[in-house]
């Protein structure tokens, strides 16, 4: 199963806003064929830094799942306000790897 991590760099003082928006974005994402397996922020190491990790179809639902979610209204709208809250972002897709815990509950699943 496909993953995508994002780390995100808020800018000082912003993270509380961009935590806004993302409960915002994060319902049309979905709805869209993304879903959230966890949204993280930083308690030790570089302050304002954020991570998202997102089960993807494939690689492809990167660029489709944005172009049809841009036409949403609540998403056109509250997406402006990212450029205000991030310094960066950084995407990464992953592949699962068979010892990760989702893999070994699917096939203990599949073996009855």
């Amino acid at each position: 199963m496909p993953f995508m991590l994002v780390r995100l760099e808020c800018k000082y003082g912003k993270t509380q806003e961009f935590q806004e928006i993302m409960s915002h974005l994060v319902p049309v994402l979905e709805k869209n064929g993304w879903r959230l397996h966890g949204a993280y922020q930083n308690s030790i190491g570089r302050l304002n830094r954020c991570y998202d990790l997102w089960e993807m179809p494939d690689a492809n639902a990167v660029r489709s799942v944005l172009e049809v979610a841009g036409k949403d209204p609540e998403f056109s709208e509250w997406s402006k306000g990212l450029g205000d809250c991030l310094e960066e972002e950084e995407l990464e897709f992953m592949n699962e790897l068979p010892y990760s815990i989702e893999a070994r509950e699917r096939r203990a699943a599949a073996e009855g």
